[in-house]
């Protein structure tokens, strides 16, 4: 929905090369419901918000409201209530949107939240996490493995703090080079996101990906970079190809 974020982290995977802008274009509420309400997909692939922060967009809980209502949903969110603003918006999600709009059979929660310790008090999330389990929705944190002494201390005492407090806390393998040295599995191309030259490799996505304008990409490089777009999903006459 949009690449802004009431947080800023160093690791952030969205800053995406040295020309990376926050502020871009972004479509408005009702154009994104004109567009996803267009997309035929099966029942079990969810429509995912994520962004930046989804509750970022002024217009995010009018998109929730507004969708097909056969459309399932998930959110990757921080959830953390920062600023006021953003504190706001997240009470207005728990007065206008119903739980069962997010309910769907899956091995995970619908609400996916972020947890970064050099942004984040531990308890006032985990807090936060409850206040919405307690309203029905169905919520989980997350966290990356990125391998910091400081990450890596903060993200064991947060499994004893969701532990105690009953909340589903699960790790994400961290891609990327720290400190000179590789994290990640590249098995399927050796070192392919650390060549010196372009390759060429022949690659298909199992996803949509829509950027904040509406243009679809190929794969996320592309639209954190803001290139070759294959389309627009306000488009009359835009058709995917399967290949």
């Amino acid at each position: 929905l949009t690449m802004r974020c009431n947080l800023n982290c160093s690791y952030c995977l969205n800053e995406f090369g040295k020309d990376f802008k926050r502020v871009r274009e972004e479509i408005s509420g009702e154009e994104w419901v004109e567009g996803l309400n267009r997309i035929q997909s099966r029942k079990e692939v969810p429509i995912t918000f994520s962004g930046g922060e989804p509750f970022a967009h002024p217009d995010f809980i009018y998109i929730l409201n507004n969708l097909r209502s056969n459309s399932t949903i998930d959110i990757l969110t921080n959830l953390y209530p920062r600023p006021e603003k953003h504190k706001e918006r997240l009470e207005e999600f728990l007065a206008m949107v119903n739980p069962q709009r997010l309910k769907r059979n899956a091995p995970y929660a619908s609400i996916r939240a972020s947890y970064h310790p050099e942004q984040m008090d531990p308890r006032v999330l985990v807090k936060n996490v409850k206040r919405f389990q307690e309203k029905g929705f169905n919520v989980g944190i997350w966290s990356v493995l990125y391998p910091s002494p400081r990450q890596l201390s903060a993200i064991n005492h947060m499994q004893f703090i969701c532990k105690e407090a009953g909340v589903d806390f699960r790790l994400k393998e961290f891609t990327g080079i720290y400190k000179g040295e590789e994290y990640g599995d590249y098995s399927k191309y050796p070192l392919s996101a650390f060549q010196e030259k372009t390759r060429d490799c022949l690659c298909k996505t199992s996803e949509l990906l829509i950027a904040s304008n509406g243009n679809v990409h190929r794969c996320h490089r592309d639209l954190f970079a803001r290139e070759f777009p294959v389309g627009n999903i306000l488009d009359e006459d835009f058709e995917l190809t399967d290949v």
